[in-house]
């Protein structure tokens, strides 16, 4: 009797990496395999790569040592492979590296792991797969997700876009935007499958469409999926402030799926330092972005990514990152320290010239205006009842239910386990930083408290 094959998989990285990591897992699916959660157990263990920070590809280079033959962590015979953008960047020089790697996969090829994996067993050869010149097209099965409830979409690949510290374009390719069509087909099949949320993809999420027919915007997307039955929340990530039509916010504010959470990164409140980062705007015209947004949406909730140490940053051109981020007054702030990315105009033309204890400093500094704001905002929800879509039970605590509000706040309640998925009230009690605390709505509060969790 053939025993059933078993799949690892372990994704680093952003949600793009997440939905390739479902769409790898259904590849091999088809071909017979079943995933598992013990690496030692897998006759495939797939590390799903990300490049855009240095640290990224240390955990992924520490892994790859784990699993070197004879370590105990890879049962006799079982095949590796490494995937994504550290394959892209590296290639097959990353068998020299890990000898003991058998597959080498990029961005778009990982879809080939079914036809790769068989040729190294039937060949005993290390097998690679890096071509980015083809459209990527992969017939999504929605049953192949990590959540009941919840999706990723990939609505565009790839980025023209070329700020000079970033590797994306050298291994996602140029942008391609998937047909709108096709896109509210996919959403469609999603719900149809209990998805109520979906999250839409993309390098630069807010240029979908130019290279289509017509031109269609995010803006037609949005709406088009506004009309599917059974989808209760979209939202959508990464976007860039120049790419917003003027009637954008006015478009969407009244849409019933549209979640008033967007992540826009300014990474930085110095023009000097844009300019270096060739991000194309100014921070008047991010101002301007914000300011455009608030009027027909006032309370939008703004995300932003910021980087510290970026070559030749003075404390002047920091303190006015601290000044930008608080005028804004973001919801949430993802700081990171600046690392040059091999190949990248940064990495090639400009210095490193800010040393590892001031870059510490500075992200330690944005990151303390950040949570002031937060935990301001947090503390204003306090006695509201909120709408909040119920994840499952809290990572922290399994007694509890976690789940997030329209505008992404986390919140933590008292709850069985079968309302995850639900769009359920919660009346806020208490604000930490990073949580809200509250009960349901409808029912007594001593009773929701008292509610035990069922585990399904």
């Amino acid at each position: 009797i053939a025993l059933v094959k078993q799949l690892y998989v372990e994704t680093y990285g952003c949600q793009m990496n997440k939905l390739d990591s479902e769409l790898a897992t259904q590849a091999m699916s088809e071909a017979g395999f079943v995933t598992t959660d013990n690496v030692q157990d897998a006759d495939l263990i797939v590390l799903n790569t990300c490049s855009v920070r240095d640290q990224a590809e240390h955990r992924v280079v520490s892994q790859l040592g784990r699993l070197k033959p004879g370590g105990g962590k890879r049962k006799p015979g079982a095949v590796l492979a490494l995937i994504g953008c550290m394959g892209q960047r590296q290639g097959e020089a990353l068998f020299k590296l890990a000898p003991h790697l058998d597959i080498v996969a990029g961005t778009k090829e990982f879809t080939r792991l079914p036809q790769l994996y068989a040729e190294v067993q039937e060949q005993r050869q290390q097998r690679s797969a890096l071509d980015l010149s083809e459209t990527f097209a992969y017939a999504r099965d929605p049953r192949h997700r990590t959540t009941q409830h919840q999706a990723f979409v990939s609505i565009m690949r790839g980025c023209d876009l070329f700020c000079t510290y970033c590797i994306v374009p050298s291994t996602r390719g140029p942008e391609e935007s998937k047909p709108l069509a096709q896109v509210v087909d996919e959403v469609q099949r999603l719900v149809d499958d209990g998805v109520v949320e979906v999250t839409l993809l993309g390098q630069t999420v807010n240029s979908w469409g130019k290279q289509l027919p017509g031109a269609p915007d995010l803006g037609d997307l949005l709406a088009a999926l506004d009309q599917i039955r059974g989808l209760a929340r979209t939202r959508f990530i990464t976007s860039h402030p120049n790419f917003f039509r003027d009637d954008f916010w006015r478009r969407v504010r009244d849409l019933r799926t549209f979640c008033p959470y967007v992540h826009v990164p300014a990474q930085h409140g110095s023009d000097r330092m844009l300019k270096k980062m060739a991000r194309l705007y100014t921070v008047e015209r991010y101002r301007d972005m914000v300011a455009a947004a608030r009027a027909e949406i006032p309370d939008l909730a703004l995300a932003s990514d910021w980087i510290v140490g970026f070559p030749g940053e003075t404390e002047a051109d920091h303190e006015q990152s601290k000044a930008f981020l608080a005028e804004v007054g973001f919801a949430q702030s993802f700081v990171f320290i600046y690392s040059p990315r091999p190949g990248t105009p940064s990495e090639r033309r400009m210095h490193d010239d800010c040393d590892r204890a001031t870059k510490k400093r500075r992200c330690n500094e944005l990151l303390a205006v950040a949570e002031t704001i937060k935990r301001a905002e947090y503390d204003a929800r306090v006695g509201r009842t909120l709408e909040v879509l119920a994840d499952g039970p809290s990572k922290t605590n399994a007694e509890v239910l976690s789940g997030r509000t329209r505008d992404n706040r986390i919140v933590i309640f008292p709850g069985p386990a079968r309302l995850a998925g639900k769009l359920v009230p919660v009346t806020i009690e208490r604000a930490s930083t990073n949580s809200l605390y509250g009960v349901l709505a409808d029912r007594p509060a001593e009773e929701a408290r008292r509610l035990p969790v069922v585990v399904r």
